[in-house]
């Protein structure tokens, strides 16, 4: 019996017209490509194949093997298919136990009204003590009348400020005098010492040339 991993074990197989590969086990890398001078592969030609030699679909993104794009669109849509079946799925559910359960509640509440009018329960009348109201004596508003006092109203005398007409005092006019030039002419000897002894604070006497202080 040979083993299982045989099975599943993928080899690339290349076109008569291309060159070989360097190995048998060679797996061409993602991003290669035939060289444009090589001749076109047979339409039905089968790239990939199993340990038994049948055609098998390539790995995801190897060349002629299916693109990552289609295989990423294709499980989008599988979820998105699988969310629609459990979103209606579970909607369905929901309506249906909705239905079941008002169903099942309308029931229980018919099964248990006969029970509850067999034995009514009617509770004692407690009698209400209303408060007794007293009539309020509303207070009756006092006037009070005030007589008006007489008093005598002062008239006011406006008086009319009299015209005061300003006495006229009268002119003197100065009469200027011609002044006479005065003749200058200079000090005495006198006039000097006795000019000396009053800025001094002596006596004008002491200052007489002829008079001497000492004999004094």
């Amino acid at each position: 019996m040979r083993p299982i991993w045989r099975k599943s074990l993928k080899r690339f197989v290349v076109p008569p017209d291309w060159p070989s590969p360097p190995r048998r086990s060679w797996v061409p890398p993602k991003t290669w490509h035939p060289d444009p001078s090589w001749p076109p592969a047979p339409d039905d030609w089968q790239f990939w194949v199993d340990g038994k030699g049948q055609p098998v679909r390539g790995p995801i993104g190897r060349y002629a093997g299916p693109s990552q794009r289609t295989v990423y669109a294709g499980a989008g849509a599988g979820v998105l298919a699988l969310g629609t079946v459990f979103w209606a799925l579970s909607a369905v559910g929901l309506f249906g136990g909705g239905a079941e359960d008002a169903g099942s509640a309308h029931l229980a509440e018919t099964s248990q009204t006969p029970l509850a009018s067999e034995t009514p329960v009617v509770p004692p009348r407690v009698p209400s003590l209303t408060p007794s109201r007293r009539p309020t004596a509303t207070p009756t508003p006092t006037k009070i009348l005030v007589e008006p006092s007489l008093r005598p109203t002062r008239t006011k005398t406006t008086k009319k400020p009299e015209d005061v007409k300003p006495a006229t005092t009268p002119k003197t006019t100065k009469t200027v005098k011609p002044t006479r030039p005065a003749t200058s002419r200079p000090p005495t000897r006198d006039e000097i010492l006795r000019k000396y002894c009053t800025d001094r604070g002596w006596p004008p006497e002491w200052c007489v040339p002829s008079e001497d202080p000492a004999e004094r």
